[in-house]
């Protein structure tokens, strides 16, 4: 590890790099710390975190979705103790008086 390639840099496989930034993650060390600890330029650590951090970012991207999902005017709920319960509702206002109507029951 940590050979000088010829250009007075050290040279560092893909399989250290990792064991390294492994290293510094387990370490409750500061990144300066690490680097005089293993004798690694801070700029080099620096660029292989933020490398991995972009491995790692999730990313989103553009859906087209090919079907409306189906409309219904019925609620369904499942009761703990296996009893279903099915309700036609014809609006969100409709909806709101079923659940605090349910909602008092719990009192």
């Amino acid at each position: 590890m940590n050979e000088n390639n010829g250009s007075g840099r050290a040279s560092y496989t893909d399989e250290e790099r990792r064991e390294l930034i492994k290293e510094y993650h387990a370490s409750e060390s500061t990144q300066a710390a690490f680097c005089r600890e293993w004798n690694i330029n801070p700029k080099t650590l620096a660029r292989w975190l933020r490398a991995e951090r972009q491995e790692n970012e999730v990313s989103f991207c553009e859906v087209e979705l090919k079907q409306d999902p189906p409309v219904t005017d019925e609620l369904r709920i499942d009761l703990p103790n296996g009893v279903k319960v099915m309700l036609n509702i014809g609006s969100a206002d409709e909806l709101g008086r079923v659940l605090r109507e349910a909602a008092g029951c719990l009192d």
